[in-house]
């Protein structure tokens, strides 16, 4: 009697599991492979949300052409930090984390960085990759106007 008690209680239990996990896991899918680094399903959703964060226009686009610029941007930004290690130490960068998320913020009228951590948290992006893509940008563009030969005159 007690056997089939707990026999049925952990039937129970590992149906309630089993259920509870497939739904509320997500597939990973590899999109593509730079570099040896992948791209998944969930880089590309993450991707989205920051390009509509950053650019409001995006959001008249069909959900597939948002998929592909994505795409196109994640493997931009995969080729771009290969480059910039070649030119810069990214370990020993200091304040830069500081001034690019304080501009990004401000650029997209916040007036301090708590209610822009609020507003990406209810966008459903980390502060650490909006930061992490900020960086990248800025110090592109760092590279490129080191890199770029100057004009002559």
């Amino acid at each position: 009697m007690l056997s089939k008690k707990i026999y049925s209680f952990f039937l129970i239990f590992i149906i309630i599991f089993v259920f509870n996990s497939k739904t509320n896991s997500k597939e990973i899918i590899i999109i593509a492979k730079v570099n040896n680094e992948i791209i998944t399903n969930v880089d590309l959703e993450n991707q989205i949300k920051y390009l509509l964060i950053t650019s409001s226009n995006l959001k008249e686009l069909s959900r597939k052409d948002l998929l592909e610029l994505s795409k196109n941007s994640l493997i931009r930004e995969i080729l771009k930090k290969k480059e910039i290690k070649k030119f810069i130490n990214v370990n020993k960068i200091s304040n830069l984390e500081k001034k690019v998320i304080k501009q990004h913020y401000e650029s997209l009228g916040f007036d301090n960085k708590s209610n822009y951590i609020n507003f990406l948290q209810n966008e459903g992006i980390s502060l650490e990759l909006v930061k992490n893509k900020l960086i990248t940008e800025q110090l592109w563009n760092t590279c490129l106007l080191y890199t770029s030969p100057s004009p002559r005159d």
